[in-house]
């Protein structure tokens, strides 16, 4: 059965309504994907969505649920997409919806919590620690090496971006030590409020942080960087301590196959290096 044949014959029960419908139009690479899927193995009539749950995110659970769940992951999908001003492929929509699941204290049901309310940033506070994680010695490199091996096992797609605070050390001496820390966290939060659920930050050095991109190509992680500049300068201009605006130099880059992170970590450190003796406040490449 080709692609056209299964699209015509609907071959179970939702297909047209809760596949077909909300993904054909608006993301054809997720409907193509979700297609694929079906043709790749036939046998799937006894849960449809219990076998299309567990291709997407390995997670097992029963028909009944997996529908359920479904709904709810395109529901967050819409909603990431109208945060991030893009469109999400639907297995990244698919992780990110069980991973705030995952770490919710209590989890209530998507279809009565809006998107804002389950975030984790304005949960902050009712969500204490995901400071101290970012803090860590070597929560980089570890996070890193997982979503390495991740990205190798489902071939995804797996980006990073670093970037440090410019002039940093004129905060410090300007105003205090006490102060920097304070812009460090502020800006932390301003990065937890524009990446997805499913990014890492992890502390790497003094004021230099990095985020970890799943299933994110060097396209993606490109734009991220650019609207991640823009809003910690932006915001941060808000900031009483300081009377300037903070801006950040990045750099990113999609990791290949044979790549290991140490060395992925230290191209983007040295693509960071170069570019900010070229123009701080931008983003480079490697």
């Amino acid at each position: 059965m080709d692609i056209v044949d299964i699209e015509k014959e609907i071959p179970f029960p939702g297909f047209k309504a809760m596949i077909q419908e909300p993904l054909k139009n608006n993301d054809p690479i997720s409907f193509k994907r979700i297609k694929r899927i079906f043709i790749d193995v036939p046998a799937y009539n006894a849960g449809p969505f219990r076998y299309l749950v567990a291709r997407l995110t390995g997670k097992n659970l029963k028909e009944p649920e997996a529908r359920e769940r479904w709904n709810q992951i395109l529901k967050h999908k819409s909603a990431m997409e109208e945060k991030l001003g893009r469109i999400v492929g639907i297995q990244t929509a698919a992780a990110d919806f069980f991973d705030l699941m995952s770490n919710a204290k209590e989890y209530v049901k998507f279809s009565n919590q809006s998107y804002k309310d389950l975030d984790p940033v304005r949960n902050a506070r009712s969500r204490e620690g995901w400071i101290d994680r970012i803090y860590t010695p070597n929560y980089h490199i570890e996070k890193l090496k997982e979503e390495l091996l991740r990205s190798k096992r489902y071939k995804h797609a797996l980006s990073a971006l670093l970037f440090d605070i410019d002039a940093f050390h004129r905060i410090n001496k300007k105003y205090s030590y006490a102060t920097g820390d304070e812009v460090l966290k502020r800006i932390v939060t301003i990065v937890k409020r524009t990446v997805r659920t499913v990014d890492i930050i992890a502390r790497y050095s003094g004021d230099r942080f990095l985020v970890i991109l799943p299933n994110t190509n060097k396209r993606e992680a490109h734009e991220l960087a650019e609207r991640l500049g823009e809003n910690i300068k932006n915001r941060s201009s808000h900031m009483s301590e300081i009377a300037e605006s903070i801006s950040i130099t990045s750099s990113i880059g999609q990791c290949s196959e044979n790549e290991t992170s140490p060395g992925f970590v230290k191209n983007l450190e040295n693509a960071l290096e170069r570019g900010k003796k070229v123009k701080r406040g931008a983003v480079y490449a490697i």
